[in-house]
């Protein structure tokens, strides 16, 4: 007779974040939870006492994915130019994760998104460190920046609009002007191949 698979926590959390990306929060339940597992609900619920702690461990973990998405970023250009991108492509890749954070009751980790608190502290730090900008400017600052990709980013998610890689990576243009506080830095960052659109440097501000 075969030896029984030993189930650990972070087993739980893994198979937990699949169900979700899949079925979305509602999907998460002991039983399906226990087939992805490969075993019964006891040794889960030895571990943890109940479903609900269970989800409160993978909304963190959940955070943590969304956190990991926004800072990934290419070593040629400023970080903050490539969270607009990859909010769009969060949505696109990650849907069910997406709904879960900024379309459902859970609001945590949008909260923190949005105001630049908790896990989004480096975003923060990134724009003060780019504008000196305070942290109430730059709270407000973001939030025009969010208003404006989250409307794509949702499209996106319902399927209303389909953008390639090169269209999604223009974000990076309103980006950079962005975090340009005046026009000759707009027009400096541009000359100095800071912004582009469709994976190519705009060199003039003309074009």
């Amino acid at each position: 007779m075969p030896a029984k698979r030993k189930i650990y926590k972070e087993d739980i959390i893994n198979a937990s974040l699949n169900i979700i990306r899949e079925k979305g929060m509602d999907g998460l339940n002991a039983r399906k939870l226990a087939k992805k597992l490969g075993c019964s609900t006891q040794p889960i619920f030895y571990i943890y006492p109940s479903m609900d702690d269970i989800k409160k461990d993978v909304l963190k973990e959940v955070a943590k994915v969304f956190d990991n998405a926004m800072m990934d970023s290419n070593y040629d250009r400023p970080v903050y130019k490539d969270i607009g991108r990859n909010y769009i492509k969060f949505a696109q890749n990650e849907p069910e994760i997406f709904k879960l954070l900024f379309n459902s009751d859970y609001r945590e980790g949008a909260i923190d998104f949005i105001k630049l608190t908790g896990s989004s502290k480096p975003i923060f730090e990134t724009i003060s460190k780019q504008t000196g900008l305070s942290k109430k400017e730059a709270e407000k600052f973001h939030l025009k920046m969010w208003l404006y990709v989250n409307g794509i980013a949702n499209l996106v998610l319902n399927n209303t609009c389909n953008f390639t890689d090169d269209e999604i990576d223009a974000i990076n243009l309103v980006f950079g002007a962005g975090l340009a506080t005046t026009k000759s830095e707009a027009r400096r960052t541009i000359q100095q191949g800071g912004v582009s659109v469709d994976g190519e440097k705009v060199a003039d501000i003309a074009a």
